[in-house]
C-alpha cells in the first residue's frame, strides 16, 4: 500500500495535492484500490498505483488531466467488454458500448467536439481578422 508522499516520489510529480487531484480525477476507476488508513491516510493498491502511472503518462503526452481520465474510462470500458465474452450469460445482459449512454468515451467523445468547434471558430476569427489587416487602409482605420 502506498500513501500520498510516496506517492508524489513514485509519479515523479511536486505537490501532494497534484496527487489528490489526480486520484479525484479517476476516482471511480479506484474504488477498489483506494483504502484509508491511521489518521484517515489515503493509501492505495499497487494496481491504483499502475491507473495513476498511466493517467501520468497520459498527462505528460499533452493530455488534460480530464481528457487523460476520460481516455482512461474508455480503456477499461473496453477492457470489461472484452473480459466478458459475448457468449457469456453477463454479456448477454448488458448493452454494446455504441448503446450505452454513459460512461468515459461518450464524454470524451462531447469534450473532442466542442473543442473542435472552439478551434474552429478561433481559425475563422483570425482568417477575418488577418483579410481586414491585409486590406492595405491606413493605419488609423482600425481604429474607427
Amino acid at each position: 500500500m502506498h500513501t500520498v508522499p510516496e506517492l508524489v516520489a513514485l509519479l515523479g510529480l511536486s505537490t501532494e495535492n497534484q496527487v489528490r487531484n489526480r486520484i479525484e480525477a479517476i476516482r471511480d476507476l479506484l474504488a477498489g484500490s483506494l483504502r484509508r488508513g491511521p489518521n484517515n491516510q489515503i493509501l492505495l493498491t499497487p494496481d491504483g498505483l499502475a491507473l495513476l502511472r498511466d493517467l501520468q503518462a497520459l498527462c505528460e503526452t499533452g493530455h488534460t488531466l480530464t481528457e487523460a481520465s476520460n481516455i482512461l474510462r474508455y480503456k477499461h470500458e473496453r477492457n470489461e467488454h472484452m473480459i466478458v465474452g459475448e457468449s457469456s450469460p453477463i454479456a448477454r445482459n448488458r448493452t454494446k458500448p455504441e448503446e450505452q449512454d454513459e460512461g468515459g468515451w461518450r464524454v470524451l467523445m462531447e469534450h473532442l467536439a466542442a473543442e473542435v468547434r472552439d478551434l474552429a471558430g478561433r481559425v475563422a476569427a483570425l482568417e477575418a481578422r488577418s483579410r481586414r489587416e491585409a486590406g492595405g487602409g491606413s493605419w488609423w482605420e482600425r481604429w474607427r
